[in-house]
């Protein structure tokens, strides 16, 4: 080959390398800006449900309060309500019939994680044992938030992803009247609350309740978003309204409703 020859060739060489670097970097442009778009979609529906959960809780409060005051039992586990475009569900869970998981004993434990067998090699007895043996020895081991659990040895995010709709801790409990009722029981009466059912179990739950757990449920963007407040039904002393928030969590999506 002539000189000529060879240096078309590596001129020819130059320009196939440059226009596949080129091509690369624009796909790489082009897949980081979708991620972008996706991070502020998620970003946006993240908010847009939280206000929407937000003003869907108050509203259901305050038709809570006026209940109470009224002296009428019990709880309507699911309200809906419409909060701008959005239609919101709200679940009311009384603090009491949650598993305290700060001061409950093995065997109400140990119940408890009986929901989430699958998920750990760890025998459900054996999980309670080590959140006995974990909790309260000192202030890095008290329970804050329920998500702490997760500090306990040998409970993974497989375990509490299976338990965290039916744990507390004991600065959201409230009053602890409902732990004289079977563990069976209450963990029924959380399921139907949550399946907004009516049942004899739910109906049980009275209006003295001092505390509440509120799932507010959004539909955005073909996606469902859970809002979740813990509340007090006393008042604050810098605020007006008759019960004071003790715990928000980010709003979060929930599995989408083919996959549930």
């Amino acid at each position: 080959m002539s000189l000529r020859g060879q240096q078309r060739g590596v001129a020819l060489a130059l320009v196939i390398w440059f226009v596949a670097g080129m091509a690369l970097l624009v796909s790489g442009i082009v897949a980081e800006a979708r991620i972008d778009t996706r991070m502020a979609q998620l970003h946006y529906f993240r908010a847009q449900a939280a206000a929407a959960g937000d003003g869907a809780i108050q509203l259901a409060l305050a038709a809570q309060f006026s209940r109470k005051q009224a002296g009428r039992a019990g709880l309507k586990s699911q309200l809906v309500y419409k909060v701008g475009r959005q239609q919101v569900f709200v679940r009311m869970i009384p603090g009491e019939w949650l598993v305290n998981v700060s001061e409950e004993p093995m065997p109400v434990l140990s119940a408890l994680f009986e929901l989430s067998p699958s998920y750990t090699a760890a025998t459900p007895r054996e999980l309670a044992a080590s959140v006995v043996n974990y909790r309260g020895k000192d202030a890095l081991t008290a329970f804050f938030s329920p998500e702490d659990v997760l500090r306990v040895p040998g409970l993974d995010r497989g375990v509490y992803d299976a338990i965290r709709d039916y744990i507390t801790v004991a600065n959201l409990s409230g009053a602890r009247s409902a732990a004289e009722q079977p563990i069976a029981k209450r963990l029924a009466a959380i399921e139907a609350m949550m399946r907004g059912e009516n049942t004899r179990v739910r109906d049980q739950v009275q209006h003295s309740a001092t505390s509440l757990r509120l799932d507010a449920i959004v539909e955005l963007g073909g996606q469902r978003w859970l809002r979740r407040r813990w509340v007090e039904l006393e008042p604050a002393k810098d605020s007006q309204l008759p019960w004071r928030i003790l715990r928000s969590e980010a709003a979060r999506p929930l599995p989408r409703i083919a996959d549930s």
